[in-house]
C-alpha cells in the first residue's frame, strides 16, 4: 500500500504541479523559467520540489478516492496508514520522490530524473550570435508553460496518472482494497512524461459498427472545453473507442476524435464554456456507470 501511494503523489505531482499531504503540506513541483546568466551562458528551465504549510491543490486523499472508486472515508483511512508507514521519528519519507524532514526536502535522484530529465545545468551561447538566445528563451519558456497549462484534473482513471510512468502502475497497487475497485471496459487516458516506455492501452473491443467508419480527427479550439473520454496513441484504438460509444451509449451523439499534440483524443462533446461542459459531464456519469471516468479538459 504504501508505495503504491508513494507513485500516485509522484505522479500527481508531475502531472498537476502540486498535491496537498493532510498534516503534512502541500508539495510544490515550482517551474523556472530559463535564465540568461550572461552574454556566453543561459540557465536552462527546471523544475524544483517545494513543501508549504498553505493547503494548495487537491487533496491526495481526493485522488485516492476518485482514482480505486471507494467512499472519501476509506481513502481517508488509506492515507492515515500510509502516514503512519512513511514517518518515523518526524522523518517523512516518500519512496521514488523525497524525504522530508524539519521542513527540510531533499529530492531522490529519481523523481529528480523524472521532473528535469535534461538536468538542471546551462546551455553555451556564441556571443556572435546573441539573437538566438532570445530564441532559445523563448523556446524553453514556451515548453514550461505547455506542461504548466497540461492538466488532468481528478476524473482520470488509475491508468491515466501511471500510463507512460518509469513508477509502477497505481492500479495493480489498489487492485488489495478488497471490494472497493471496479471492473471497467472503458478505455485509459494514457500520460506521456520523457521517461520511460509506453505503458499498453486498454480498450475495450468494441462491436464493430459503422460510427467510426472514416472517422475525422479534428482539430481542437482555443478556448473550448472537451468532455474525454480518453487518449489514445494508436488512431485505431481511438475508433475502436468511439465504435464503443455508438453501439453502448447511441444517444452521446457528438462524440468525435480530435488531435491531441500528435495522439488521438476521442471526447463526447466540445463547448465553449468550461462550467458547461462540466454540467455535460457530470449529468452522464449520473446516467452512465460506463462514463465515470470522463474528465473536463479546456484548451489553453
Amino acid at each position: 500500500m504504501k508505495q503504491q501511494v508513494d507513485n500516485l503523489i509522484a505522479n500527481t505531482l508531475l502531472d498537476e504541479g502540486e498535491v496537498y499531504l493532510p498534516e503534512v503540506g502541500t508539495l510544490i513541483l515550482y517551474r523556472h523559467s530559463a535564465k540568461l546568466l550572461s552574454k556566453r551562458e543561459l540557465q536552462r528551465p527546471y523544475r524544483e520540489l517545494r513543501l508549504t504549510k498553505e493547503e494548495r491543490g487537491e487533496s491526495i486523499t481526493a485522488y485516492i478516492s476518485h482514482i480505486t472508486g471507494v467512499t472519501a472515508e476509506r481513502a481517508s483511512d488509506i492515507y492515515a496508514e500510509w502516514l503512519a508507514q512513511s514517518l518515523r521519528n518526524n522523518i517523512l519519507i516518500i519512496n521514488g520522490l523525497c524525504t522530508i524532514e524539519g521542513g527540510k526536502i531533499t529530492t531522490d535522484k529519481t523523481f529528480e530524473d523524472m521532473a528535469n530529465p535534461k538536468g538542471r545545468g546551462t546551455v553555451k551561447v556564441n556571443p556572435r550570435t546573441n539573437y538566438l538566445i532570445y530564441i532559445i528563451a523563448g523556446l524553453c519558456m514556451g515548453f514550461a508553460l505547455g506542461i504548466a497549462g497540461y492538466v488532468l484534473y481528478t476524473n482520470g482513471t488509475l491508468d491515466n496518472l501511471f500510463a507512460k510512468k518509469s513508477i509502477a502502475p497505481a492500479a495493480e497497487a489498489f487492485e488489495s482494497v478488497a471490494g472497493q475497485t471496479s471492473q471497467s471496459t472503458e478505455p485509459v487516458v494514457e500520460v506521456v512524461e520523457q521517461v520511460a516506455e509506453p505503458a499498453q492501452e486498454v480498450v475495450a473491443k468494441p462491436i464493430a459498427t459503422p460510427a467510426a467508419e472514416g472517422a475525422t480527427i479534428l482539430p481542437m479550439q482555443k478556448g473550448s472545453s472537451y468532455a474525454v473520454w480518453g487518449v489514445y496513441n494508436e488512431l485505431k484504438n481511438a475508433e475502436d473507442a468511439l465504435n464503443w460509444l455508438a453501439t453502448r451509449i447511441p444517444e452521446i451523439e457528438s462524440a468525435n476524435i480530435y488531435d491531441y499534440d500528435g495522439r488521438y483524443m476521442v471526447a463526447l462533446c466540445e463547448v465553449a464554456s468550461r462550467s458547461e461542459c462540466g454540467r455535460k459531464v457530470s449529468a452522464w456519469r449520473a446516467e452512465h456507470k460506463s462514463c465515470k471516468s470522463v474528465w473536463v479538459y479546456t484548451k489553453k
